[in-house]
């Protein structure tokens, strides 16, 4: 009966889709994991330093304005004039003409439980030029009033200062000046330190100002940069052999060389290509200006990889099932849903082996040890199911070709969809070129037998 056959193949279809239940539950166990992996590095972070941001030196000159307001007013009939005094403060900002900054990462490991954070220390040198106009180009009185200056100061902003090593201080035209706490800008989470410069002369003309200083500072995972210069440029060398450059800058292609031992990135980035010059009066927030940088991320990270693999975990089972079908109408076999079944369970325990192990071990070996106990297991229990040890050995192989498949597809990210498209293309010329000479009609008289297993 034609019937029998449709409602096994509506029954294994209904196994399918039940068994999206649990290799969902793993899915969203990997989520969890890496949400968890996130955890730590916020709590590592909370406890050491951050991921470190570097701006400046900036120069910023504070000034104020002082105005006298007449208001004319009457009393008992008499005009009476009065006098009000006014003051309003206000900063200059200067970037350097030059910024040169040459920088040594070094990389460690912290480790919070199970879970990996890569960190780093950077050993930086500074230096460059700043062009100040003659009075700091005298800045034009918004109310008619009389223009003061204050001591100035140049700023450098930091992410986390807890991540300072050391800050020896700064020479500034020929002088060393010692660092003080906070940046003193007015922008938000603006964490810095500055030092407090000679005031010149009242009346000085237009003077080049070199400057030079060192940093060592601890940070995790990323490192960013903004161009505070007119002409920036900032080149990095580590031993990390990982490193992932984004931001609104990349490397030059012709300096940049990553290899097997580490890596060595120059950028070089004019005041014209970034908006830190017209962000300097606008912004409030760190955040406004461009910036770039680099991350150490890990060769392999298991949560991304694991959770692609359990993306395929529907396409395993779809394919596993349809050829336990085929041994089933190709050699007259009667296999109960049960055992559909426990296959596909088997299946779905993969990938929850795969990421247990991956947390503990090498991917790779993960891989290796959670795909083989899989194999050998379904290949043990289909020698029974299909009555043939021969059989069995059978189904064991093309199971492990199609792992070693997925493997690759993981391996290949940019390639993943062409080698999928193969691997599906050449299943499926597989199983026609096997059922090309079957008698689908025929088969009406085996499900009619096997209807009490069904």
């Amino acid at each position: 009966m034609q019937k029998k056959l449709w409602q096994k193949i509506c029954i294994m279809f209904g196994l399918t889709l039940v068994l999206l239940i649990p290799i969902g539950m793993i899915k969203n166990l990997v989520g969890e994991r890496a949400e968890r992996q996130q955890q730590a590095v916020s709590d590592i972070a909370a406890s050491s330093a951050g991921p470190q941001q570097l701006f400046g030196p900036l120069l910023v000159v504070p000034y104020s304005e002082r105005w006298t307001e007449i208001i004319e007013t009457k009393e008992d009939g008499q005009p009476k004039r009065e006098l009000i005094e006014h003051s309003e403060n206000r900063l200059l900002y200067f970037l350097p003409e030059h910024l040169n900054i040459g920088g040594e990462l070094a990389t460690e490991t912290k480790q919070r439980g199970l879970f990996k954070v890569r960190s780093y220390v950077l050993n930086v040198s500074i230096k460059g030029d700043m062009k100040l106009p003659g009075n700091y180009g005298n800045p034009k009185p918004l109310h008619n009033g009389r223009i003061s200056f204050g001591t100035p100061y140049a700023s450098v902003v930091l992410a986390d200062m807890r991540g300072v090593l050391e800050a020896p201080g700064m020479e500034w035209g020929g002088k060393q000046y010692a660092f003080e706490q906070g940046a003193d800008l007015p922008m938000h989470q603006a964490n810095g330190m500055h030092v407090t410069l000679d005031t010149p002369p009242v009346e000085f003309g237009a003077i080049s100002m070199p400057f030079a200083f060192t940093l060592k500072i601890r940070g995790i995972e990323s490192l960013d940069f903004i161009p505070a210069g007119k002409q920036t440029r900032v080149e990095l060398s580590s031993a990390w052999q990982h490193p992932s450059f984004y931001g609104r800058f990349l490397p030059d292609p012709q300096t940049q060389q990553v290899g097997e031992t580490g890596f060595h990135a120059l950028w070089s980035v004019d005041a014209l290509a970034s908006n830190v010059a017209e962000s300097l009066y606008k912004c409030q927030a760190i955040s406004c200006y461009d910036s770039f940088g680099i991350r150490l991320m890990e060769p392999i990270n298991v949560y991304s990889l694991s959770d692609r693999a359990s993306k395929y975990g529907f396409l395993f089972v779809c394919l596993t099932f349809a050829a336990i079908f085929l041994f089933e109408i190709l050699k007259n076999l009667a296999i109960h849903p049960a055992q559909y079944a426990l296959v596909g369970l088997a299946l779905a325990m993969f990938f929850l082996l795969l990421l247990s192990l991956s947390e503990h071990l090498d991917f790779v070996l993960a891989y290796l040890i959670a795909s083989a106990a899989c194999v050998v297991l379904i290949g043990f229990y289909l020698s029974a199911v299909l009555h043939s040890a021969k059989r069995g050995f059978t189904a064991g192989a093309l199971l492990g070709g199609l792992f070693g498949s997925l493997y690759g597809l993981l391996e290949s990210e940019d390639n993943a969809l062409m080698l999928g498209s193969l691997l599906m293309f050449a299943l499926l010329a597989l199983a026609m070129v096997t059922t090309r000479r079957l008698d689908w009609y025929g088969l009406s008289q085996s499900a009619a037998d096997n209807s009490a297993i069904i």
